[in-house]
């Protein structure tokens, strides 16, 4: 069943499941709004078509230093997205799920669709294939970005590095020249047009593949297998290995839940077989990924915080096979207090740091490190609307052509 759904998923052109969704959408409406509970029956399982969507405008300062840019090309900081989800229940234990964001008024997009599968009504136990949620860190499956009163999304889900996965750098000098220009980045290795580079993890796209989600009183367990990794997920398998990521988090009290991730997965695409040495393949080439994460609630505050490292093989500078190691570790913290009745504040902290690479002598890091502040305030005057206003302070010392900056942004949201 997983292999007909994944053959059918990748023969459809892009704009296929974007008009079916949009019909099944309109659809839902139809049949949310007409449909009448009986007395005593059960919610939500009788309506087997369900849709909802969100809206937000963001209109903020310009980002020379590309600070926010995001791997569709496009600045978070003005952006106007809709976010359309759909949910159709042909049976009761099964379930197909997708949707549609468009970021402006060019960049549409299937951002999921996958079945969903729970084999037993009294175990939390689901299995998912198709372009499914990511597994890793506390931010990449929810995003919580509604309820946050910040903007701005954490450095290791959205800060572009200069690694691509169809260009490589042939010396340590190549590296060192694109630090900080992860928005278009360059190396003399494999496609030499410049374009973006791949943050840690990608918030903006899900992988493709199957993920088993097992739940059970204080403890929740996520495994997926994938095509892709968590720097560059993809719709079709393109280097012959397919990546690997679970996640484990523990209610340890009401409060508080603690969290780890781990992942592992080939990055490089096949493309660059002819720059390869001759015994080495794409698929030896890794991404590896872990980290740790924890949330904190009581009363009017909550805490959020993670840290997380990975590790990505390079071919050897020289030519002939071997391999060179890059790192990259990054650790946020942000806290929320609430005001009073649908007005809340925010701060988070962020830092991004990187391994050195010595080289004729010389040893510095591979990329530029940064640093973010970011406050702001969010205000809820009705049900369905949330205002937002942040500023976001970057400092970026060792490299990019804008080395620190201070950003504002508004944003409207409304979900329905």
């Amino acid at each position: 069943m997983a292999g007909i759904i994944m053959s059918r998923v990748r023969r459809l052109p892009a704009s296929v499941p974007v008009r079916a969704l949009c019909a099944l959408l309109l659809l839902a409406c139809t049949t949310t709004a007409t449909a009448q509970p009986t007395e005593g029956a059960p919610p939500a399982d009788t309506r087997h078509v369900t849709a909802a969507g969100e809206l937000t405008a963001t209109y903020g300062s310009t980002d020379p230093g590309f600070f926010n840019y995001a791997t569709y090309a496009y600045d978070p900081l003005r952006n106007v997205r809709l976010v359309l989800d759909a949910s159709v229940r042909p049976a009761g234990r099964l379930e197909l799920l997708a949707q549609v964001r468009t970021d402006g008024a060019s960049q549409v997009r299937m951002a999921a669709l996958y079945v969903r599968v729970r084999p037993w009504a009294r175990r939390t136990i689901d299995l998912q294939v198709g372009r499914v949620p990511t597994a890793f860190g506390l931010f990449g499956r929810n995003g919580y970005g509604s309820d946050a009163p910040l903007i701005g999304r954490p450095l290791p889900y959205s800060y572009l590095l200069s690694l691509r996965r169809d260009a490589l750098p042939a010396t340590p000098a190549d590296l060192w020249r694109m630090r900080g220009r992860g928005w278009l980045s360059s190396f003399p290795r494999g496609d030499t047009t410049a374009d973006r580079g791949l943050p840690i993890v990608n918030a903006d796209t899900w992988d493709t593949g199957a993920q088993l989600r097992v739940a059970g009183g204080r403890v929740d367990w996520t495994g997926a297998v994938t095509v892709g990794t968590l720097s560059s997920p993809q719709v079709r398998d393109d280097n012959g290995r397919r990546g690997v990521t679970t996640r484990l988090t523990v209610r340890a009290t009401p409060g508080l839940t603690l969290g780890a991730s781990a992942a592992r997965g080939a990055w490089l695409s096949r493309d660059l077989a002819d720059v390869l040495a001759p015994d080495e393949h794409a698929d030896r080439f890794v991404q590896r990924a872990g980290g740790l994460d924890a949330e904190l609630a009581f009363g009017r505050w909550m805490f959020r915080g993670e840290v997380l490292a990975s590790q990505w093989d390079l071919p050897a500078f020289t030519g002939d096979a071997g391999r060179e190691r890059v790192d990259a570790v990054a650790a946020w913290a942000d806290g929320r207090v609430r005001l009073r009745p649908g007005l809340d504040a925010g701060v988070r902290l962020e830092r991004l740091a990187f391994s050195e690479i010595a080289a004729a002598g010389a040893t510095r890091p591979w990329e530029a490190g940064v640093t973010r502040v970011e406050t702001g305030v969010a205000w809820s005057p009705l049900r369905h609307v949330r205002l937002k206003v942040a500023a976001q302070r970057n400092r970026r010392p060792e490299g990019g052509r804008v080395r620190h900056d201070t950003l504002l942004a508004a944003q409207v949201g409304v979900w329905f």
